[in-house]
Formats: structure tokens, C-alpha cells, sequence
């Protein structure tokens, strides 16, 4: 915070989102690690299926709600956490309508560029 006040505005967050991503994704597969053997068969029965469990949205997701957590650390640390009440309108700004001053904003979207790098480097890995 000594830093952000003194005009530092950069905090590279890349390889702690990252780390963040494939720790929420490790975890899911330690916990569920029976259920994703098979397409069919588990712990709570041989014909139960596994689907819930292997879809691609169930682990992506903890994975997105890990790497949500670390960047609530950073924004936390930059000084930027609950700045603004987010709308709960589904489509609405969620900048809501208090105003950012310049090193917030600046901290704000740097933490928005770190994470959308990540994202996009996640793409281009499969």
C-alpha cells in the first residue's frame, strides 16, 4: 500500500493468478479423484455417472473461483478492493458509480490486463 500511495502502480500478478488457476484445478481433482476414472462407476455406485464431475465447467469453474480469490489478494493489496459496490443487473456496468482516483484506476486495469493475459495464454495452450 506504501508503494500504490507513493505512485507505484504495477504489481505483477501473473504467476500467483496462474499458480492460483491450477491450484483451484488440483484440488477439484484431489477431492473428485474417484469420481473422474470413468465415464461410469464411483464411490456411490458402479452404474453412477461421472459426468457432473468431468464436465469441463465443474473444474474450470473452481478453477476461475481460485484464481478470483488471488486476485482479490492483489486488489487488496493495491488498494483497490470494495472501491465500488458491484451491480447485481445482469448486463449493467460494474464499475458502479463512485470514481476511481488515477492510481486505483491505474491498479484496476493493470489487475484486468494481468488476468485477461492469462486467460489468453490459457487459450493459446490448448
Amino acid at each position: 500500500k506504501t508503494a500504490v500511495k507513493a505512485g507505484v502502480i504495477k504489481m505483477n500478478i501473473d504467476t500467483d493468478t496462474q499458480w492460483a488457476y491450477w491450484d483451484g484445478l488440483r484440488a477439484f481433482e484431489k477431492e473428485k479423484h474417484d469420481f473422474l476414472q470413468g465415464q461410469i462407476g464411483n464411490p456411490t455406485g458402479g452404474d453412477k455417472p461421472n459426468k457432473k464431475f468431468y464436465d469441463p465447467r465443474v473444474w474450470t469453474r473452481k478453477a476461475e473461483e481460485a484464481m478470483r480469490e488471488r486476485v482479490g489478494v492483489s486488489m487488496e493489496k493495491l488498494g483497490s478492493k470494495e472501491t465500488y459496490t458491484a451491480s447485481t443487473e445482469p448486463g449493467s456496468p460494474q464499475l458502479g458509480e463512485k470514481k476511481l482516483d488515477i492510481v486505483q484506476t491505474a491498479a484496476f486495469v493493470a489487475a484486468g490486463a494481468v488476468v485477461g493475459s492469462v486467460i489468453t495464454l490459457l487459450a493459446k495452450k490448448k
